[in-house]
């Protein structure tokens, strides 16, 4: 069986600042961790804002939302849904639909590489968006230079959309920012590869 990893989870790796935050992190959340819908701290969230693009739901019930969720959530609910609408206001999107898409290394890795939002901004511009939402630790620190990689992996998984004209992209909401490369800022695929091998090494001694 080949190791999986979601795209969030390779985004949280690539953004610790050490190798032993990165054992650390594979081994006491991700190995042996098998995912459950009803231990996913950030999928309620995930689903209403899904819900809002789609115009199901208005920029005040996601924020209503947000702030009726149990205590040990509310506050960082409130944080992102109030980053996520300060990116809505700056960029007046529409939505459309995107396709499931992964990205694999031999049989040995499968990465996931769905975006979560396919944007298109008051300019025409279309972006394959992946939200990122996670609370901030001290051994991590996400940059754009950590995030070239899944930016490149985003941009491999998804080539008949990007092919289209769309442009991979994560939505930090930590702070609401949208980060996104040029075709000529991605990493080398070797980069990548390198990447695959050391999830697949430590995972393989943990």
């Amino acid at each position: 069986m080949p190791i999986k990893l979601s795209l969030t989870q390779f985004i949280t790796f690539k953004s610790k600042v050490s190798t032993s935050a990165r054992i650390n992190y594979l081994r006491t959340q991700v190995k042996g961790n098998d995912y459950s819908p009803a231990i996913d701290y950030w999928r309620p969230l995930r689903s209403k804002i899904k819900q809002f693009a789609r115009g199901e739901i208005t920029e005040n019930q996601l924020q209503s939302f947000a702030s009726s969720v149990p205590e040990n959530k509310r506050k960082n609910y409130v944080k992102d849904t109030r980053n996520f609408l300060y990116f809505v206001q700056n960029y007046s999107p529409s939505f459309f639909e995107v396709n499931k898409a992964s990205w694999n290394f031999g049989d040995r890795l499968v990465i996931s590489a769905t975006p979560e939002l396919g944007v298109k901004n008051a300019n025409g511009e279309k972006y394959l968006i992946k939200n990122f939402y996670t609370v901030k630790k001290p051994d991590d620190k996400l940059i754009k230079r950590n995030i070239l990689h899944s930016l490149t992996l985003m941009q491999f998984a998804n080539q008949d959309t990007i092919k289209q004209g769309a442009t991979p992209a994560i939505l930090n909401l930590r702070n609401g920012k949208l980060i996104t490369a040029t075709p000529s800022d991605l990493i080398d695929p070797i980069e990548l590869e390198i990447d695959a091998q050391q999830i697949i090494d430590i995972w393989d001694k943990i």
